[in-house]
């Protein structure tokens, strides 16, 4: 169990735990909270229980954009508990707001916990950097694709986050080419050319020009054969962003939209090569 999934569990462990004790003790709650008799803790039990249902089924999916709307949600409920103490506008007993104080102290530590769990998922290594990678099984030979996955000036054609895509210089290792996205524009290098295998580009996110938050960026794709009539496409993003919080504000986007692109860059080129 990795540190978010440990941050989950207990976040889970105890949203469940309180709204269990809500329901079955509403009216002693009401008491010691000194509040009128009223339905708000039965709702508040209840939704506490769904929040962790919610979270339940991220400890095993973490998937990062779901897993960031828990985090923003226990970020409200500490800001939120934070306000009733401070102004107590319902009048609220000195025992219920010691209550509110103690639960708003765990709930912050499991929204750092998970931002920090957050921060770390699809990182390959402690230097931040992250990894993402596609694959697709096509039923045809693997010079058929390779020929197909290997045209790279047309790539603009199956890449639908790239409108334009002009090779400025070289061929193969080494080549430089330009590639655009609307009103953004950036330059790749080859690093690495193996014929018929994989080929690998380097963006220049250097480039005062670079639209993105990346400090870096490289894209591989791969062949491989699997039988004399199956062939596999791999597609790997290997990157880093300029700065630590977008690993948790900006990478739950980002994985949620590259995915989306690189699925329909994977549907068009099968649709080319079968």
């Amino acid at each position: 169990m990795n540190t978010l999934q440990k941050h989950l569990t207990a976040n889970a462990v105890f949203s469940t735990s309180c709204g269990i004790i809500v329901l079955a003790f509403q009216e002693k709650v009401e008491q010691i909270f000194n509040i009128e008799s009223s339905n708000s803790f039965f709702v508040l039990g209840i939704l506490l229980i769904l929040f962790a249902l919610t979270i339940v089924i991220e400890i095993k999916k973490q998937r990062a954009l779901p897993v960031l709307w828990i985090t923003i949600q226990d970020m409200l409920w500490v800001i939120g508990s934070i306000i009733l103490l401070l102004w107590n506008p319902f009048d609220i007993s000195i025992e219920g707001n010691i209550i509110i104080g103690i639960v708003a102290f765990f709930v912050l530590q499991f929204g750092i916990g998970q931002a920090r769990g957050l921060a770390r998922i699809d990182e390959r290594n402690r230097r931040g950097e992250k990894v993402f990678q596609f694959k697709r099984k096509v039923k045809v030979t693997k010079s058929m694709v390779w020929e197909v996955i290997s045209d790279i000036a047309n790539y603009n054609e199956v890449a639908p986050n790239i409108d334009g895509s002009k090779v400025i210089s070289g061929e193969k290792l080494g080549m430089i080419r330009s590639c655009s996205h609307g009103k953004d524009s950036w330059t790749e290098t080859c690093t690495l050319w193996e014929e018929g295998k994989q080929y690998s580009f380097v963006i220049d996110t250097k480039a005062p020009d670079y639209p993105y938050p990346l400090k870096s960026l490289k894209g591989t794709w791969i062949v491989d054969e699997i039988s004399s009539n199956e062939s596999e496409i791999t597609m790997i993003f290997e990157f880093e962003y300029k700065k630590a919080i977008q690993n948790i504000l900006v990478h739950p986007f980002m994985k949620y939209w590259f995915t989306k692109v690189c699925k329909e860059l994977l549907d068009n080129w099968q649709k080319l090569i079968e």
